[in-house]
């Protein structure tokens, strides 16, 4: 059980000598803004009769990849196809 307690103690005093808990807290306050007007992202996939995706916690199928195509521009997403 000397292990467990030496290692403890080592992960303590390499804590306290890279100032661990400093730079968490900068880290905190000096994160990148989000960008307002970037779309969001999509995932958009393939099924048996066409495309399928989940918006906003609703199921939206499109029978072509025109449509898909279409939709992203009105409504201002960026799709990412997987499954193709």
């Amino acid at each position: 059980m000397k292990t467990g307690s030496g290692m403890h103690t080592v992960r303590e005093r390499v804590r306290e000598l890279l100032h661990l808990d400093a730079l968490k807290g900068h880290a905190r306050t000096e994160a990148a803004p989000a960008v307002p007007d970037a779309p969001q992202w999509v995932i958009v996939y393939r099924t048996a009769t066409g495309f399928c995706c989940v918006y906003r916690d609703e199921a939206i199928g499109f029978h072509e990849l025109v449509d898909v195509q279409l939709w992203a521009e009105e409504m201002d997403v960026q799709p990412y196809f997987i499954g193709q």
